[in-house]
């Protein structure tokens, strides 16, 4: 799959190049993550951590990308949650034994992304290309 880093992808034309789902930030099928799609408000880190809200689907996105840790994905970053396309940045993968429910550092992530008591969890990904 290649991506030009010059252009805006919609979430429909995502999923029509990588499939899975349209609306969540790691698509998957069949059990396995495809991508990723951030937002900067939410995730200001992003890409190197990725702060998954609370809610038992989102927090099983990050277990089963943790479960693949030599799965590459394009990852995909808006600025804003009302932004409607992602630039594309490059192939990531699941940085091992990243994923924490470490409540210091999730409350440090809150502040950075002005949330409250919205994380489950923080996991990092790495550059591959």
């Amino acid at each position: 799959m290649k991506f030009d880093k010059n252009k805006q992808y919609s979430r429909r034309e995502i999923q029509k190049i990588v499939g899975g789902e349209i609306q969540t930030y790691l698509p998957q099928k069949n059990h396995r993550i495809l991508a990723g799609c951030f937002c900067r408000e939410l995730n200001p880190d992003a890409p190197k951590q990725i702060q998954a809200g609370k809610g038992t689907r989102i927090y099983a996105k990050a277990r089963l990308l943790a479960e693949q840790p030599e799965t590459i994905i394009p990852v995909f970053i808006k600025n804003k949650e009302k932004d409607k396309c992602y630039q594309y940045i490059g192939n990531y993968k699941y940085k091992l034994n990243s994923i924490t429910k470490d409540i210091s550092k999730i409350k440090e992530a809150e502040e950075k992304s002005k949330r409250s008591n919205s994380l489950s969890c923080l996991f990092d990904l790495v550059k591959v290309s």
